[in-house]
């Protein structure tokens, strides 16, 4: 791959020449490369992640065209070095956010108790479940989490008296914007 700096023929040119080079720009930059050649037909699996990638790029379109979303990627995107907020939409329906740890010291069955949780995302983390089980499997309770300090530290305020909890079983769920979810479980002590 060649790079072209200030040169008056290829600056901002871009699109295929001939059968073998193509122009591209990025970042004020003429990028020139070879052109791309498929040598099979694709998999399903290559197929199914072209589909993956239509809807990671409706999804940023429609946050781009919301003002309050489109402020908030890209000013999260200049924070953290990406290129774009589009691109930064574009990744973020890609990664599930993370919930790394749960403190329920201060859980002892009553209401009003917390619980407090760690849940990130490569943007925002949008809200985060809680729910508790009795090791019978029954639903004690369950509610959202509300930002607790930080954009990755949630609170859980318990709601239903639980005297029996040792044992019980802790459900988080944390969600971000394009709907991806990962579950947590921790069993209280």
């Amino acid at each position: 791959m060649a790079v072209v700096e200030k040169n008056l023929v290829t600056s901002g040119l871009s699109g295929k020449l001939g059968q073998n080079l193509v122009f591209r720009q990025s970042r004020g930059r003429t990028i020139l490369s070879s052109a791309p050649h498929r040598s099979a037909e694709s998999t399903d699996a290559q197929e199914e992640q072209k589909k993956r990638f239509k809807k990671a790029i409706q999804f940023a379109k429609v946050q781009m065209s919301i003002p309050e979303m489109k402020e908030e990627y890209n000013e999260s995107a200049k924070k953290n070095g990406t290129y774009s907020g589009y691109n930064l939409a574009v990744a973020d329906y890609f990664h599930a956010p993370e919930v790394e740890d749960l403190n329920a010291k201060e859980y002892h069955g009553e209401i009003g108790d917390k619980i407090e949780i760690i849940a990130f995302d490569d943007f925002k983390v949008e809200h985060v479940e809680v729910e508790i089980y009795h090791n019978d499997g029954s639903l004690v309770e369950k509610g959202l989490a509300s930002k607790n300090g930080s954009e990755f530290e949630w609170e859980y305020a318990a709601t239903v008296a639980n005297t029996e909890f040792s044992g019980d079983k802790v459900v988080v769920k944390a969600f971000d914007y394009p709907g991806n979810e990962t579950d947590k479980e921790f069993v209280l002590q």
